[in-house]
């Protein structure tokens, strides 16, 4: 869910993802059962959100004085 195999998603997708779960679950007629699945898949979501928002603040971080990127 919060990646695909070989291809991590962008976190626009992710974002995307999250919306298109939010939607699915205030549909009147989703089962208790389907509701607590999605939650399921959205609190996954959420995970690989902050785990790309993780990655952009440490690539953030090790900025150079010159501006440019070192990698980690």
């Amino acid at each position: 869910m919060s990646e695909e195999k070989g291809k991590k998603r962008s976190l626009e997708e992710t974002f995307a993802e999250i919306e298109t779960i939010i939607e699915q679950m205030e549909r009147p007629e989703v089962s208790l059962d389907e509701s607590f699945q999605l939650y399921q898949r959205g609190v996954g979501e959420l995970k690989a959100c902050n785990e790309l928002l993780d990655e952009v603040e440490k690539k953030m971080q090790v900025l150079a004085a010159d501006g440019s990127l070192e990698e980690m």
